[in-house]
């Protein structure tokens, strides 16, 4: 098993991986239509400028899995003194390779280069599934609260 930075060509991959994601968790009907080409085109964007970047794990010459790291300063935080915060996302393991730590690796991965990237908080929306991963990696349960109207 290999965890390396993703390349800017291998964003489509991730794109589909993170739609396969919804799908598993019966929320693709909560996506756009274009869903695919937009995450491509937003990653490209984001890439760019530094504030994006996936770390892929590779096993028998494919890519089995994904992580992305995302630095954000958007509302309220953006008026804190330390208005940049990490978001972890796009965690996503193919079915034959879960239960391996590649989920693990390629989040460990990022939060080394969101930390490099003077990073002091990190923050993600966490499955049922993956809530014990996040908790053995020190993410703690915050105040924040939900209403879907």
């Amino acid at each position: 098993m290999i965890c390396r930075p993703a390349d800017v060509s291998e964003i489509p991959i991730i794109a589909q991986f993170k739609y396969n994601m919804f799908v598993e968790v019966d929320m693709a009907h909560l996506l756009i239509d274009d869903f695919i080409s937009e995450v491509i085109d937003t990653y490209r964007t984001l890439y760019s400028n530094g504030e994006a970047l996936h770390y892929i794990v590779e096993a028998n010459d494919r890519i089995t899995a994904c992580a992305g790291g995302f630095i954000k300063a958007d509302i309220p935080y953006c008026f804190y003194k330390n208005r940049r915060y990490g978001f972890v996302g796009d965690v996503y393991v193919l079915q034959d390779f879960r239960r391996q730590g590649c989920a693990r690796a390629a989040t460990k991965a990022v939060l080394r280069w969101l930390a490099e990237q003077d990073i002091q908080t990190v923050r993600l929306l966490a499955s049922h599934h993956a809530r014990r991963l996040y908790e053995s990696l020190g993410f703690q349960g915050t105040d924040e609260m939900v209403l879907h109207i």
